[in-house]
């Protein structure tokens, strides 16, 4: 080594005058390494014997070998390899022969040193000498080498002994002071994660504290528990664990079976050669400490900590490891059954609100037998009342074998009231064909899901059939964005409010066709009604009229008076039949309001005529409030006029409400005509020109666009501004 070179090594390194060094292992620093302490040793003895390289190895306890950590007049790398090369009792043993003895050290002839080794190339081609660093008790804790060039001198060599036996006590000395570190550091981790742990009920909390502590005092961390069914799950964890979290851990054999099984701690010094199993940790972890959670006489868990080097855990580690688990393992069985008593406290208010929901929608289905006003309302209670992000409504229609949208509430407005979906067609479709209850988790993954445009982002459905006597009459639908979003829990109390809605239907139709039945009997006592008073009158104004001609030439005096008795009876007879023809303003009409009279009208028509007639609503009819007879005899017009002249086979109705105005659109597929070949007054054009009538009559406007061979549209526009509407219901 050249001077600079020495002068660049004695720059790096505190010395000390041969005093100072004599008596240091009793002054000690604060920040004082067996390393740090041994570079002052080996670079101050190098400074006063002279030698041109010394260095200094410490012995490991457990596999007896001598690994290098101080260096001076070595290069760098050469000190690399020395590091990396600990000396074992087969290659040091043989060199300790008696006739190489120096008081205390050997002096090893650079003729018999081993080859291959670092050490070798680090003295030669001068002697070695090896002394000693024995400790209390006369205990062997590390060596000095030191390159000798020259023959021995005794009192040199005792000197260094005398140096050598003092930095064995310094470095034990500060050994000592960092076990006394280390234990009082372990105190104060054990009795921080005491307090932090002892203070809540909050698991998740407890596993935070405990993963915090793990990485601050190894540098990693996981907790895994056990639950119920005895599978090991990962449920926190530090980097480079944190990957494993929710994931489940083998415990059929191996390690953790055995840790898990035994109640012991078992450690891994090399995880890739003695510990297959060990590999779940990742391809980098060399070693690895386990420590079960015990409580209560069983193991509920473990701790693991891990290490990307071989052999790093010490006993000490494995006896802070089970402090720790045993700081947790009360904690965390208690947190446990906290949250097990909230969960039980949870679903016991959960099903009292199920039961408050339940007999609200069960007050609001038999509030009335008018399913326009109930149907909706329980909808709304429905998605409110357990809080489902979207709930649907869809009652069927057997004769069309169609489901109709009759009432929607959640996240989605209800303009699609009134939307008609073919029963084999989507899930809903599904659940109405079998009867049965259809739960998709994923609806990505059910071939016969049917979403809308506006619904893109729903992940779960839940479909409940309405089953009343063994027949299907609708299906309640309930849609999440959530994938999972809705249980098995929901579909058992989803199927007790589809049973109350499903007597609801059933009750509202049953009062329907009883309505029905009474229309007809009225309709019958108004037929009476024309014969008994109306047709009796007009047959006596027949009579006084033929009177009033014979009279007229035999006694004409005698004529103004059959002439008042005509008239007379003529105003009897209008006003009868003015009182009719109120009363045969249509039932549904009056009863039901203007869609299902539309509806009714259609689907009578259809029946009849052979029709396909789709009926589409968007908005709240309620805003037609007052003006419903004279739209409801447009579209009846206009279907009349479709019968009579269009040879259609389909047919649409699209009726929008919204506060402003109120738009009629009828279309057919028929063979078309020319609005302006024929003159007004002929055909069609008598429909057309009392729907034009009936729409001036409102303030709206009336427009025809049709052409041979393509079909036709009546388009009818009423504004509602001004007419002061209100769409409320009535308290």
């Amino acid at each position: 080594m050249t001077d600079s070179a020495h002068m660049a090594a004695d720059s790096t390194h505190r010395t000390l005058p041969l005093g100072d060094l004599l008596a240091f292992g009793d002054a000690l620093r604060a920040d004082d390494t067996p390393e740090s302490l041994l570079a002052e040793v080996v670079e101050t003895l190098r400074r006063i014997v002279g030698s041109p390289a010394v260095y200094a190895r410490l012995r490991d306890l457990d596999s007896d070998t001598l690994y290098a950590v101080a260096f001076a007049g070595v290069d760098a790398p050469l000190v690399e390899r020395l590091r990396a090369t600990p000396i074992g009792p087969a290659i040091y043993q043989p060199l300790l022969r008696p006739e190489y003895r120096q008081s205390s050290s050997y002096l090893i002839p650079a003729a018999v040193l081993p080859p291959d080794v670092p050490d070798t190339e680090a003295i030669i081609p001068a002697s070695a000498l090896l002394t000693p660093l024995r400790g209390r008790g006369d205990r062997l804790i590390g060596v000095i080498v030191l390159a000798w060039p020259d023959q021995p001198d005794p009192v040199t060599v005792r000197m260094v002994e005398a140096i050598a036996r003092q930095a064995a006590l310094a470095v034990e000395n500060v050994r000592l002071a960092e076990r006394s570190a280390r234990l009082l550091a372990k105190e104060q981790l054990l009795a921080e994660l005491g307090r932090a742990v002892g203070a809540t009920l909050d698991l998740d909390t407890i596993l935070h504290q405990t993963i915090d502590r793990l990485a601050a005092a190894f540098g990693s961390g996981l907790v895994a528990l056990l639950d119920n069914q005895e599978t090991l799950m990962v449920v926190a964890a530090a980097p480079p664990l944190d990957t494993l979290i929710g994931r489940q851990l083998p415990l059929l054999s191996g390690s953790l079976a055995w840790v898990v099984q035994s109640g012991q701690p078992f450690v891994v010094d090399d995880c890739r050669l003695h510990a297959p199993d060990m590999a779940l940790f990742g391809p980098d972890i060399a070693s690895c400490i386990i420590a079960p959670l015990r409580s209560g006489g069983r193991v509920i868990g473990m701790l693991s900590v891990v290490s990307r080097q071989a052999g790093v855990f010490s006993d000490e580690d494995v006896d802070l490891l089970e402090a720790i688990a045993a700081q947790v393992s009360g904690p965390v069985v208690s947190a446990r059954l906290y949250a097990e008593s909230q969960r039980l406290a949870a679903q016991v208010q959960r099903r009292a609100d199920q039961l408050a929901v339940l007999n609200s929608i069960a007050r609001i289905v038999t509030a009335t037998l008018d399913l326009r006003e109930s149907l909706p309302l329980a909808t709304e209670q429905i998605q409110r009342g357990f809080g489902y992000p979207q709930v649907d409504l869809f009652l069927l229609e057997e004769e069309a074998n169609e489901l109709i949208l009759v009432a929607s509430a959640g996240r989605y407005a209800p303009e699609r009231v009134g939307y008609r979906q073919h029963i084999n067609l989507g899930l809903v479709g599904r659940a109405a064909r079998s009867g049965r209850i259809v739960r998709a988790e994923d609806v990505a993954a059910e071939a016969d899901y049917l979403g809308l445009s506006e619904r893109l982002d729903i992940r779960s459905e839940l479909c409940v059939p309405l089953i009343s006597n063994g027949k299907t009459l609708g299906v309640l639908n309930i849609e999440s964005p959530e994938r999972a979003g809705l249980t098995e829990e929901d579909a058992a109390v989803l199927e007790t409010v589809a049973d109350m809605l499903a007597g609801a239907v059933e009750n509202g139709r049953l009062y329907q066709r009883a309505q029905q039945a009474a229309a007809l009997e009225e309709r019958n006592r108004l037929a009476r009604e024309l014969h008994d008073s109306v047709s009796q009158q007009l047959f006596s104004m027949t009579l006084t009229a033929q009177a009033a001609r014979s009279q007229f030439e035999r006694n004409p005096a005698r004529v103004p008076a059959l002439l008042d008795r005509l008239h007379e009876t003529a105003t009897a007879a209008l006003a009868e039949m003015r009182a009719l023809i109120f009363q045969l303003r249509p039932p549904a009409l009056r009863d039901q309001g203007l869609v299902a009279a539309i509806q009714q009208h259609a689907q009578h028509l259809a029946h009849r005529e052979g029709l396909r007639i789709e009926l589409n609503v968007i908005g709240d009819e309620r805003h037609a409030r007052g003006i419903e007879q004279p739209l409801f005899r447009i579209v009846q017009e206009a279907l009349n006029n479709i019968v009579k002249h269009a040879a259609a086979r389909n047919v649409q109705i699209m009726l929008e409400f919204n506060a402003d105005q109120v738009a009629i659109r009828v279309i057919d597929d028929g063979k078309g005509f020319d609005p302006a070949a024929r003159p007004s007054g002929e055909g069609r054009h008598l429909g057309l020109l009392s729907m034009r009538e009936r729409a001036a009559e409102l303030g709206g406007s009336f427009n025809v666009h049709s052409r041979p061979g393509a079909g036709a549209e009546v388009e009818v526009v009423v504004p509602l501004r001004g007419r002061h509407i209100n769409i409320e219901r009535p308290e």
